[in-house]
C-alpha cells in the first residue's frame, strides 16, 4: 500500500489537510543525474589538497533552474562542525553577490556571512584583514558565491574585485565556487587569468526526455497524497511540461500548486483535471498576462 510513497511521507497522510498543504509546499530535495554529477565535482573540491592554484568551479544556468538548490544542498551537507578541542572544523562559507558590487560591498557580504560585526564603512583593507582571520578561524576550505553575474554591474570595479577574489583563493589556499546566469561568463572574460582558474558546469534547459520524466516520478514519491497520480505518464507529463517550460523552478511550483489545489479540492492525485482547473501563470506569460489588467 502506498507503494507510489516515500518511506518517510507515508506518514504525513495522517497530518490535517492543512499541514499536508504545508508540507506539499515546503522545498524538496531530489537528486536528479545533473545535480548529482555536480555535486560530486562540488565534493572533490573540497577535498583537494591545498595549493597555490586552487581549482575553481562556475556553475551557469538560467534563472529558476536549480543553481541556489544545488548550492543550498552543498552547503548544508559541509555545515561548521566543531572539532574536540573546540575549534571550528572545515566548512563552506556561502553568500551572495551583491547587486551592484564594489570591493567594500564584497568583503561585507563575506564579513556578515560569517556574522562578523563591522562598520560598513569602514576602509576595504581593514574589512579584508578581518575577512581574512575569521575565514582562519572558522576553518573556511570552499567559498560559495552566488549571483556571479551581478559582477557585470560592478562597471570599473569588477577588475578590482576579481582579483580580490582571485588573491583570496590564494592566500587561502581555498576553492571557489561561483554561481549565477549566463552573464558570469562575460564577468570572467574580463580577466583571462582569472577565467582560466574555472572550470565551467552548466544546468542546460530541461526537455521532456527520460530524465524529465524520472524526476516527476520523484517527486511525486515526495507528495502526501493518498492515490497515486502518474505524473510521468504520458497524459500528464506533456501538460505538466507545457504548462512549466524548461526550467526545474517552474516544474516544482506547477507540482507543489497541483498538489495544493489536489488537497484543497478533496482529491487524492493529481489529474488532468486538476491540472486544468488550478491557478497557473507560466513565467513566459506575465507580458500576456499583464496587458489583460
Amino acid at each position: 500500500m502506498y507503494e507510489h510513497l516515500s518511506r518517510d511521507v507515508i506518514e504525513i497522510l495522517e497530518y490535517t489537510t492543512a499541514e499536508r498543504i504545508q508540507f506539499c509546499q515546503s522545498d524538496r530535495w531530489v537528486g536528479y543525474t545533473r545535480a548529482q554529477q555536480i555535486l560530486k565535482q562540488l565534493d572533490d573540491l573540497l577535498a583537494y589538497p591545498k595549493s597555490l592554484r586552487m581549482p575553481n568551479l562556475l556553475l551557469v544556468g538560467r534563472s529558476d533552474n536549480g543553481k541556489s538548490s544545488i548550492l543550498q544542498h552543498f552547503v548544508g551537507r559541509h555545515p561548521m562542525l566543531m572539532r574536540e578541542d573546540g575549534t571550528p572544523g572545515p566548512t563552506v562559507l556561502w553568500f551572495s553577490m551583491p547587486a551592484t558590487p564594489t570591493e567594500s560591498s564584497f568583503w561585507s557580504e563575506l564579513l556578515w556571512s560569517l556574522n562578523i560585526q563591522h562598520r560598513e564603512r569602514d576602509p576595504v583593507e581593514k574589512k579584508r584583514r578581518q575577512a581574512l582571520n575569521a575565514m582562519e578561524y572558522a576553518s573556511v576550505r570552499m567559498l560559495a558565491i552566488d549571483e556571479f553575474n551581478h559582477l557585470t554591474n560592478a562597471g570599473k570595479d569588477a577588475g578590482r574585485l576579481l582579483s580580490a577574489i582571485k588573491n583570496l583563493s590564494s592566500d587561502m589556499r581555498l576553492s571557489i565556487l561561483a554561481s549565477g546566469t549566463e552573464a558570469a561568463f562575460n564577468a570572467l572574460n574580463t580577466d583571462p587569468q582569472m577565467r582560466s582558474r574555472f572550470e565551467p558546469a552548466k544546468l542546460e534547459r530541461w526537455k521532456l526526455d527520460k530524465e524529465y520524466l524520472r524526476f516527476l516520478a520523484s517527486y511525486e514519491m515526495l507528495l502526501p497524497l493518498a492515490e497515486p497520480s502518474g505524473l510521468a505518464s504520458r497524459e500528464l507529463a506533456p501538460t505538466i511540461y507545457g504548462m512549466a517550460g524548461d526550467t526545474i523552478g517552474a516544474t516544482v511550483k506547477v507540482l507543489k500548486n497541483a498538489a495544493v489545489h489536489a488537497l484543497q479540492t478533496g482529491r487524492e492525485k493529481i489529474d488532468a483535471e486538476v491540472l486544468e482547473k488550478m491557478r497557473h501563470v507560466r513565467s513566459g506569460h506575465w507580458d500576456e498576462a499583464s496587458q489583460r489588467v
